[in-house]
Order: C-alpha cells, then sequence, then structure tokens
C-alpha cells in the first residue's frame, strides 16, 4: 500500500510597496517556520491537497500557478520523502491560529530565505521570485541585498576510470542545471563581482549568473586551496559588496570555520555542502554576522512543466 504523498503551496502577494511577499507558518509541535503543506486525503489530487493544506493552515484563499521544485529527503527513521510545492497568488482570507499553526507572518523573499528553518524549502522560495518576475513582471524584492554568496562547483559527469582531472572530463548536465539555478540568484542578491577557482566546472558553475549580471567571471589561484589564508583575504575584501566565490569544498569548510572563530559569524545549521549549492553570508564592512545554507535543487527535482 503507498503512503500518501505530500503537497503544498507557498502564498504570495504584493505587498504595500509593491514588492513580493511569501507567507510563512510557524509550527509549534515541529518548532520551525515553514511553507504550508500536508498529506492528501484518499482520492485527492496533488494541487487539490495543496490549496487545502495552505485554506486549512492559514485561512487564506489561494489560486495555485505554476509548480516550484520538489523536495527530496531522508527523515529521521530513513525514510526518502519527496514534497511537492506550487506557487499560490493569494485572492482572500485572513490569518487565524489554528492546532496546527500558531503564527503566520507575510515576508519579503530575503527575510524569507533567513527566516525559513528548513534549507531545503529555500529553493522553492528563489523560485518563485524568478518565475514571478517572468511571467508578471513583477520586483522580487524591494531592494537587492549585498551579500557573500560562498558556492561549491558543481558536479561533473561521474568518473569510470581514475586519474583524470576535471578539465578533461565532460561537465554533463549537473553543471548546467547548477548554472541555471545559481543564475536566478541575481533577481534577489545584488552581484557586483564573480570570482571562482580556474578549474572548468567551477568556472562554468557561475557562469552564467555572471554573463547575466554583465560580468566576467574571474579565475583566482587563491580559490584552489592551496592557501587558506589567500582565500580569506578574497573574503576579506568582499566584505559590504555583493560577491561570489566558487570554490571547492575543504575551501568552503575552511573559509565558514574561520569565520565562525573570528568574526564569531553565526550558522542556522551545518551541513556538508552539495555541489552546485551555496552559504549565503550577512554581513557589513567589519565582519560577517551570520551565514545559511541554500541546497539548490538537484537536476531531477525541477520543477515540472
Amino acid at each position: 500500500m503507498s503512503r500518501p504523498g505530500t503537497y503544498g503551496a507557498l502564498p504570495w502577494r504584493i505587498g504595500s510597496k509593491g514588492a513580493l511577499e511569501v507567507l510563512l507558518i510557524h509550527r509549534p509541535a515541529h518548532g520551525d517556520w515553514s511553507i504550508p503543506k500536508g498529506k492528501a486525503e484518499p482520492g485527492e489530487s496533488a494541487r487539490d491537497c495543496a490549496a487545502r493544506e495552505v485554506r486549512e493552515e492559514t485561512g487564506f484563499e489561494c489560486r495555485l500557478g505554476a509548480e516550484l521544485p520538489s523536495i527530496r529527503y531522508e527523515d529521521s527513521r530513513n525514510r526518502i520523502k519527496t514534497i511537492r510545492y506550487w506557487a499560490a497568488a493569494a485572492e482572500s482570507g485572513h490569518f487565524r491560529a489554528n492546532a496546527e499553526v500558531d503564527a503566520a507572518r507575510w515576508l519579503s523573499l530575503p527575510a524569507a530565505l533567513r527566516t525559513v528553518t528548513e534549507p531545503r524549502d529555500r529553493p522553492a522560495i528563489v523560485a518563485l521570485g524568478t518565475q514571478l518576475q517572468l511571467q508578471l513582471g513583477v520586483r522580487p524584492v524591494p531592494e537587492r541585498e549585498k551579500m557573500l554568496l560562498l558556492v561549491r562547483g558543481a558536479q561533473v559527469t561521474k568518473r569510470s576510470e581514475r586519474g583524470r582531472s576535471d578539465d578533461s572530463w565532460p561537465l554533463g548536465d549537473e553543471v548546467e542545471h547548477a548554472a541555471q539555478s545559481l543564475a536566478a540568484l541575481g533577481a534577489v542578491f545584488k552581484i557586483e563581482r564573480v570570482l571562482s577557482a580556474p578549474t572548468t566546472r567551477c568556472v562554468e558553475t557561475v557562469a552564467e549568473l555572471a554573463r547575466r549580471e554583465s560580468l566576467e567571471v574571474e579565475r583566482s589561484d587563491h580559490l584552489t586551496g592551496g592557501s587558506i589564508e589567500a582565500t580569506l583575504g578574497l573574503v576579506a575584501q568582499a566584505r559590504g559588496t555583493g560577491t561570489v566565490l566558487c570554490t571547492h569544498e575543504g575551501v568552503v569548510a575552511g573559509v565558514l570555520d574561520h569565520l565562525i572563530r573570528h568574526d564569531r559569524t553565526i550558522l542556522n545549521k551545518r551541513f556538508r555542502v552539495r555541489k552546485g549549492s551555496a552559504w549565503v553570508l550577512t554581513g557589513d564592512d567589519s565582519r560577517y554576522h551570520s551565514a545559511y545554507y541554500l541546497p539548490l535543487p538537484a537536476a531531477d527535482l525541477v520543477s515540472r512543466p
């Protein structure tokens, strides 16, 4: 007997300042801020379930639009679970606390990305902003914020032999997908500079983002991992600017460890960074205050047409 699927939707509206806002809910039983969702009832379609869950958990009647990136994860009992999300235009209603949800907040996209508890929900928030900008001309954010995006280079085609370098191996669909997903971040964050380790997979991971922002990808040997001090010099230079640094797993881990110790940077959770994903670091000219993980969706979990 198959288990009922889990479906949800991300409500959105145009706020008083003319910018996009999305609705997150707080579930006291889980102690988290999340996107409305729940399990389908017998005979209920995926979209009908998503609309019902939003109505029951938030009090808002919403019109479902395009599907957003799905989520796949392993739960505490080692079961693989998938959640499908849709965009949901709020049309009427108002929030009332209930047994499952005790609070709800309308937030800008940057605030929603910082507030949502589970990193796996963040790709859906970014995708909603991109969709509405392309389809309706909706302004995703009031003003794009300047952040440091610390990106891990995407996955090349799997090796069947040992000894080849990244530059001699075909890049494959994962790099292309990661590049397209990262490029969408330009709608949310102000990108002023894009630097990459010289390996082809790292350069190609951020090439589309640079192109859309009318920038060149700057290749830097300081991001190869040979000297963490040299990498930290680039990180220090990036304070207060909108900068992307694309590098390797060990370099990402080294930078985060240094910032935790010396900048007292607060990480909302600690994760092993999946290839093609990013850490978003907020700060000012003196230090990086906090960081959150943005696990861009795998190629097989992009939104369906």
